[in-house]
């Protein structure tokens, strides 16, 4: 009789499955990198292409592109209302294979570089017109919001200050100090006075200040707290203001809006994607909705195409291979791509 436990692992992250993972991931990004090349070559020979970099290359926008080589393709980028629309920033939406193992509300993500001095007020608007409720920061940034830096500027107000956007768009920070915190929650207010509406809406900012650039975390903690975090605020958000299923794309940035980026959309997704399936046996941590979980203990059939968790179908690689058409370069680095399996695995166990 066997006796052997039941795996509790999804079958890509079980080390019984293949000799080595790490030669496995290693191939596998590189497939990644060799299709993007073929992209980019066709983005950078001009043509009328989905992959196009026109907009980005124009001599009124060439200044708004923080770095040279990270440029937002023409299919996904997301406009702005007003006088200058061009923002670098690509909406990233659902892998379609993955679309039926994931929430119907699933709004995706925004990655975009951290605001220039000159782009601030485009962002906010960006922030309000796509139904932002929730920015993640994944970089350090400067105070001096007036002069561009080398990786970010800060481009909120001050603790208990209101800041002006343009002519028609106003933050708050509702809180009273700041932190040196690895990671910081910050709680802020955003609304137009011109608007029909005027409501203010409470935007939830996760700021992490302790990633490397071009590098990974010394370990998956800090990301894991903010992905419970920010499904704990708007779990929150509903109950208070009854509007369940109402919230646009998150905003995602870095310095580039790529690499670390990358990484944390694509752990976001997964964790999203064996969520909605109820995969059984998450990590425990004191933000979890224990709801799901015992939804999920108790579940015993799943839909027909859904992802599965007990086969070898690899839920890091569909991912990025998808957001790789929507934004170039997400997820930057081999060590960046191995850390999103790492992190994957910390969540379920």
């Amino acid at each position: 009789m066997d006796n052997a436990p039941t795996p509790t692992l999804p079958g890509f992250l079980r080390p019984e499955a293949r000799t080595s993972r790490a030669h496995h991931q290693h191939q596998a990004f590189e497939g990644i990198e060799s299709q993007e090349a073929d992209r980019l070559e066709l983005a950078y020979g001009r043509d009328e292409t989905l992959f196009s970099f026109r907009e980005a290359t124009l001599p009124h926008t060439v200044k708004l592109n923080r770095y040279s080589n990270v440029l937002p393709y023409h299919h996904s980028r997301v406009m702005v209302n007003g006088p200058m629309p061009f923002m670098n920033a690509n909406r990233i939406t659902a892998p379609p294979a993955l679309r039926t193992s994931l929430p119907a509300d699933f709004a995706g993500y925004i990655a975009t570089q951290a605001p220039l001095p000159e782009t601030q007020s485009n962002f906010w608007r960006m922030v309000l017109d796509q139904n932002v409720h929730v920015i993640v920061c994944l970089t350090s940034v400067s105070t001096d919001r007036t002069r561009r830096g080398h990786k970010a500027e800060q481009y909120w107000p001050n603790p208990g200050q209101t800041d002006q956007f343009g002519p028609d768009l106003w933050v708050r920070n509702l809180d009273s100090t700041d932190s040196n915190n690895e990671v910081v929650y910050r709680n802020l207010e955003l609304w137009d006075p011109s608007s029909d509406a005027n409501t203010r809406r409470p935007i939830l900012l996760a700021h992490y200040q302790g990633w490397p650039d071009h590098g990974v975390p010394r370990s998956s903690n800090s990301l894991r707290d903010i992905m419970y975090t920010i499904r704990s605020w708007k779990r929150n958000q509903q109950a208070v203001n009854n509007n369940k299923g109402n919230y646009g794309p998150i905003i995602v940035h870095c310095s580039a809006g790529v690499g670390r980026t990358g990484t944390f959309c694509v752990i976001d997704t997964a964790l999203s994607v064996l969520e909605h399936i109820r995969y059984p046996h998450f990590a425990s941590h004191p933000l979890r909705d224990a709801s799901l979980q015992e939804q999920a203990l108790n579940l015993m059939v799943q839909a027909e195409d859904a992802y599965n968790w007990n086969q070898e179908r690899d839920l890091v690689f569909e991912i990025l291979n998808a957001f790789r058409t929507e934004r170039m370069l997400m997820v930057q680095t081999t060590g960046q791509y191995q850390f999103c399996y790492a992190a994957v695995k910390d969540l379920c166990q």
